[in-house]
């Protein structure tokens, strides 16, 4: 959802260049570049999501507060 509010100002801006002044507009060649580059990234940033592992096969675990109040820092605990 994150990902579709920061694109969201960019396809207002091609949107408005294709349908709004005369002058440059991109071409569909452009656009369909851009739209495959934002499908690639949007997938990359889900999958990275989803997989919810480090390389190095730990689950992150973010900061906390611990039982006496003091502030866990972030870590890697070990995948079950």
């Amino acid at each position: 959802m994150a990902i579709l509010l920061l694109l969201l100002p960019l396809l207002a801006w091609l949107l408005w260049l294709w349908l709004g002044p005369p002058g440059w507009r991109p071409s569909r060649a452009q656009l369909l570049a851009l739209g495959i580059v934002v499908v690639i990234g949007a997938g990359a940033a889900l999958w990275v999501r989803l997989n919810q592992q480090d390389i190095t096969g730990g689950i992150y675990t973010p900061p906390s507060l611990g039982p006496d109040g003091r502030v866990l820092p972030s870590r890697l605990e070990p995948a079950p």
